[in-house]
Order: C-alpha cells, then sequence, then structure tokens
C-alpha cells in the first residue's frame, strides 16, 4: 500500500509543477525512483506492483523451513535463520538483507510476531578471591608506520573480589 502512497504523491507533486529532483527531496527517495514512476500511468503501475507480488522470490525454496523455525522459535532473529541457511547450504544466492525483508513478509503472512526475550538478571553469590572475573572481547584496527591497517584483537578482564582491572 505504501507504493501506492509513494506514486500518488510523485503524480500530485508533477501536477503541482514541481520538478523531479524537488520531488525525490522533498520524499526523501531516490530520483531514479522518481523517474521511473514519472510518466507512468496507474494502469501501468498496478501492473508492475502486481508482478513484483506475484514474481517468485530466491529465498521461496526455504520458505517451508524458515516458517517451521519460526513457529517453534518465536524469538528467532533473521540474523541467526541466515547463520542456519548458510550451515545447511553452504553458499546462499541471496544477501541478509533481503532475508530481513523475506522474514518480515513471512511473519506477517503467518502472524508469527517475534518475542522478545527478557533477560532476567539476578545477584551471582560473592566466590572467594581468585575465583571470578569478568572478561569482554574486542578489536581494533591499527595503523602501521607503512601505512597498511592490522587487526588486532583484544581482551579487558576485571577481578571480581578486587575489581582490578588489567
Amino acid at each position: 500500500m505504501k507504493e501506492w502512497n509513494m506514486f500518488a504523491e510523485i503524480k500530485k507533486y508533477k501536477s503541482m509543477g514541481l520538478k523531479r529532483t524537488q520531488v525525490a527531496r522533498k520524499l526523501e527517495i531516490d530520483y531514479k525512483t522518481v523517474s521511473k514512476y514519472w510518466e507512468m500511468m496507474p494502469q501501468e503501475f498496478a501492473k508492475l506492483r502486481q508482478a513484483a507480488e506475484s514474481r517468485e522470490k530466491k529465498v521461496d525454496k526455504y520458505k517451508d523451513l524458515i516458517v517451521e523455525w519460526l513457529k517453534e522459535y518465536r524469538d528467532l532473529s533473521t540474523s541467526q535463520i541466515y547463520d542456519w541457511l548458510q550451515e545447511r547450504y553452504v553458499e546462499l544466492d541471496f544477501k541478509d538483507r533481503t532475508l530481513r525483508l523475506y522474514v518480515n513478509k513471512v511473519r506477517e503472512e503467518y502472524n508469527l510476531s517475534k518475542e522478545k526475550n527478557i533477560r532476567q538478571y539476578e545477584e551471582v553469590e560473592e566466590l572467594p578471591m581468585g575465583y571470578q572475573a569478568q572478561v569482554d572481547l574486542g578489536q581494533i584496527w591499527l595503523h602501521r608506520p607503512d601505512r597498511t591497517k592490522i587487526k588486532v584483537y583484544c581482551f579487558s578482564m576485571v577481578l571480581s573480589h578486587s575489581r582490578y582491572n588489567s
């Protein structure tokens, strides 16, 4: 539906005498999108939308599996689905962004809203000195004198008893 609204807005601004660049800026969309629909008739746009809806998508071949996962794990993220598909099929012929849009439509179609997993926090029993620490991992890019870059992996540890940082 939002596509029809955008199409109508483009036509409205065109009839008001605005230029394509002005319309693109006003609607915050790409100039090429405005140009694509500038001379198009509503019937042509309807055919275009219908073709886009009925077109087979690259992710369609995994739909049953994705729906099964979403029914079983309601808090599953698209990144996890992408990783699981990569584990099973090694090379995928679509990007994670494509999958994200597809999963959103599947969730809407099957009424499988994402459940938010609420994290439970509780106090951990204090252990004797030397038995507990918190470690965080990270990575940074450093520049060498010859202007090449090197990735350095690092970690930070806080000792629980003394709260000493190292």
